[in-house]
């Protein structure tokens, strides 16, 4: 079985070019590289310098890279989770890179079973496996999820929308908000948190819509 290597890039590509070199590439490898989507000399260079190692490495190996919108947090973690999520044995590596884009990949394994992600300290270079938090996304039940996906909502609007009695939307929307995916303003309007808005653009996307902003190029 191959292996998905996934990691963050800025201007430098050493942490990457280390990290295949550790772990070698296989046939079955494939190499994901999260980069802004904003185009600099200098990370479009780095981006270069690996596809040339990797080919030396094993020119059967793909690379690709998917450029991100570094303003669009939510949607870059829920990209990023079902990129993971997709991916075989996926290896993560949040080192690199604009610091939103590594938040938003750190955050993306969060929120797809990953264990660990690997990251490279700056004071002695050391790569560090960080365990990972899971976020279980799965303890939403089908009601639960349908109310959230129609938040920002007040209990009568939920009500009206999902034709339930305003007692059960309101019991809903408490284990949303004792979830931490939800919390209630002071106008009344409860709205989700970021984990809730996130696991809301995830049910999205796998509902069948588009997976979010970002650029894809591939290439050996």
């Amino acid at each position: 079985m191959g292996r998905t290597f996934i990691a963050s890039l800025g201007f430098d590509q050493s942490t990457i070019v280390r990290l295949i070199g550790e772990r070698g590439l296989s046939d079955g490898d494939s190499l994901w590289i999260i980069t802004s989507s904003i185009p600099h000399p200098r990370a479009e260079s780095a981006l270069q310098s690996i596809r040339e190692f990797v080919s030396k490495i094993n020119p059967k190996v793909k690379v690709e890279v998917l450029r991100l919108d570094e303003k669009n947090l939510i949607e870059n973690v829920a990209a990023l989770a079902r990129l993971i999520e997709e991916s075989e044995n996926p290896i993560v590596d949040a080192s690199g890179g604009p610091r939103m884009i590594a938040l938003s990949l750190f955050l993306a394994a969060c929120f797809s079973g990953v264990t660990v992600v690997y990251m490279t300290t700056e004071t002695t270079g050391e790569r560090i496996e960080i365990p990972v938090p899971v976020i279980p996304r799965r303890a939403l039940s089908s009601r639960q999820a349908e109310v959230l996906a129609l938040l920002p909502a007040r209990v009568s609007e939920l009500a009206r929308e999902l034709k339930l009695s305003k007692p059960t939307v309101s019991r809903i929307l408490r284990s949303l908000v004792s979830k931490g995916l939800a919390r209630r303003r002071p106008d009344r309007v409860f709205e989700p948190t970021l984990t809730g808005a996130i696991l809301k653009r995830l049910h999205t996307i796998r509902a069948g819509s588009s997976p979010g902003p970002g650029t894809r190029t591939g290439g050996p």
